[in-house]
């Protein structure tokens, strides 16, 4: 794990975003996540990726901002896990102001500029501050279109105000490719463990791109050249799997989960 206390000897943001290779260090490492096979992996590239850029702490959270029934958070740690742990005994996430500021925003901020609405918001800062963010970065990774899961990555120093100066314009453009990227990898583990949980085939995806299309169980028999009957056992089978109470609750989890691609525009058939 990357210290949580900081040095006297570690550069300026300005002289790390200044170094020669700085740019491409952290854009190589970007490049690998894709490839991490497990979270081990994911947690040493974040590792990486943070001290290259030039922060000693960092954490990405992946979550579902609305749905609570299916509310789920996975985190990437590179800062002491024990921040994790005092983190759900005072608050968990509800109130977060991290997660908050992802809720509602696209771009980075720091965060002396991070507005926090209630003590409980104040008191998680200053959890944070204890464990290597004295100083931060927030980085919301935006859900991509028909989805609801987001990302947050945050960079944190112990240096008070290292993020203020010279330096940070460069920090926030690769800030935005790490965080994005993670994103991306949380939700490829997140589609690949819901596809092996639920066994998901192709003839599921099938009847539930055609589902998310708005068709019905008519249009989509003829469409299979099945009979209804078989159609709505293949929906009962499916809405088991993916603990859906409906039909249309089954292709909203498939389309959030990235099982099948969002359709373009609703089909409507005699």
């Amino acid at each position: 794990m990357p210290s949580s206390t900081g040095s006297s000897e570690n550069p300026s943001l300005r002289e790390a975003t200044e170094s020669p290779r700085y740019f491409a260090d952290v854009i190589r490492l970007v490049d690998e996540i894709g490839a991490a096979r497990d979270t081990s992996r994911a947690v040493e590239l974040l590792q990486q990726a943070t001290q290259r850029m030039g922060a000693e702490v960092s954490i990405f959270v992946s979550f579902i901002p609305e749905d609570r029934s299916r509310a789920s958070y996975r985190l990437l740690v590179a800062c002491d896990p024990q921040l994790v742990v005092e983190h759900e005994a005072q608050a968990g996430y509800e109130d977060d102001p991290w997660l908050e500021h992802a809720r509602h925003h696209a771009l980075a901020v720091r965060g002396s500029e991070l507005e926090t609405s209630s003590e409980g918001q104040r008191s998680l800062v200053r959890l944070a501050e204890r464990f290597g963010f004295r100083s931060s970065v927030v980085v919301p990774a935006p859900a991509r279109s028909g989805l609801t899961r987001a990302g947050v990555l945050c960079f944190g120093s112990s240096v008070p105000d290292y993020f203020e100066g010279e330096g940070y314009g460069a920090f926030k453009i690769l800030a935005h490719s790490v965080a994005i990227e993670f994103h991306e990898w949380w939700l490829a583990r997140i589609r690949d463990e819901l596809i092996a949980r639920a066994q998901i085939d192709d003839a599921d995806r099938r009847v539930l791109a055609l589902q998310a299309e708005g068709r019905t169980s008519k249009q989509i028999a003829r469409h299979l050249s099945v009979s209804i009957a078989c159609v709505d056992s293949h929906f009962r089978r499916i809405r088991t799997r993916l603990d859906a109470p409906t039909r249309q609750a089954a292709a909203r989890v498939a389309l959030e989960y990235g099982l099948i691609d969002r359709p373009t525009s609703s089909r409507s058939e005699p």
